[in-house]
């Protein structure tokens, strides 16, 4: 028996749980195997099922990439397969159907991502072209989306208002909003997400919970209630939104926190417009004020 085998194997084992880790990590815009790590334990504390549905999204899209040979350092193949799972999770809240959709969904992913990096290196940008970001997600996820509601009809149950202290409300919305990144409606499961970021850097774990915090006094200015803002949603798309500009695509400075800042609250109403349109909002807020601020600050530059 070979000595060497064991040793070998687990430093395989190893490195693909890296990958995988980095790959969740990567949907907060992240390269952190601790944060990776945090961010499944933070969903496994809301529902383990969709840890797990997201952890399949990373490791199939991981495969997908590696078949075509597509490089898969640094998780950038895996974060859209692990949305994509999340999303099948919350839209069928049933395996067999969830698996399938992830499967089928995850496994696009990578040949979506190259199309839009494709796309984009056609117009140049003094920055470099436009990030992909999450597009690739909420163009798969979309498309399994409608499909499923053209042949499965079905009216959307009414969701209960929760009640409660006002104050606390808004609290549990910042954080549930980090947490509905990932389609983890708590404010425990958001914690520890935030937690995951703060690991990752600290200006990265400050421009999330900002960014949550503008989306959701921005949602409470205009009218939505602190019970109704409780579930998050006001937040999420800001808290990636402030991410992406304070935290990793713009120079460290007041310029990069401003434009954070007015992304993250132009965030809320890019949402309300897409809430208008049949089309699944996903990640499209975020996605659309992110690109439309890097523009922005290309032309502050020229």
């Amino acid at each position: 028996m070979s000595e060497t085998t064991y040793p070998s194997s687990a430093a395989g084992l190893g490195e693909a749980g890296r990958t995988l880790a980095l790959g969740v990590s990567q949907i907060f815009l992240q390269e952190s195997w601790l944060a990776g790590v945090l961010m499944v334990a933070g969903l496994a504390l809301y529902s383990v099922p969709l840890a797990a549905m997201t952890v399949l999204g990373t490791l199939i899209a991981t495969i997908a990439a590696r078949l075509v040979a597509l490089s898969v350092a640094h998780g950038l193949q895996g974060y859209c397969g692990a949305l994509v799972g999340a999303a099948a999770w919350t839209s069928f809240g049933s395996p067999w159907p969830a698996v399938l959709a992830t499967l089928v969904g995850a496994a696009a992913c990578p040949a979506v991502t190259q199309a839009f990096a494709g796309v984009f290196a056609r117009f140049p940008r003094a920055g470099g072209p436009l990030p992909v970001l999450t597009a690739p997600f909420c163009v798969v996820s979309g498309l399994i989306a409608l499909l499923v509601r053209a042949v499965l009809p079905s009216a959307a149950a009414p969701s209960e208002v929760p009640s409660g202290n006002p104050a606390v409300q808004l609290v549990e919305a910042v954080l549930t909003g980090v947490g509905q990144v990932v389609f983890a409606q708590s404010w425990l499961s958001g914690l520890v997400i935030l937690a995951g970021l703060f690991v990752a850097g600290w200006r990265v774990g400050l421009a999330g919970l900002v960014g949550s915090l503008l989306g959701t006094l921005t949602g409470w200015a205009a009218g939505a209630t602190p019970a109704e803002l409780s579930v998050g949603l006001a937040g999420y798309s800001p808290c990636l939104t402030a991410i992406a500009l304070a935290g990793v695509f713009l120079r460290p400075g007041r310029t990069a926190w401003l434009l954070g800042c007015v992304g993250a609250v132009a965030t809320v109403g890019v949402q309300q417009l897409l809430s208008l349109t049949p089309i699944p909002v996903y990640t499209w807020p975020f996605i659309v004020a992110t690109w439309l601020m890097l523009l922005i600050a290309d032309g502050a530059r020229a």
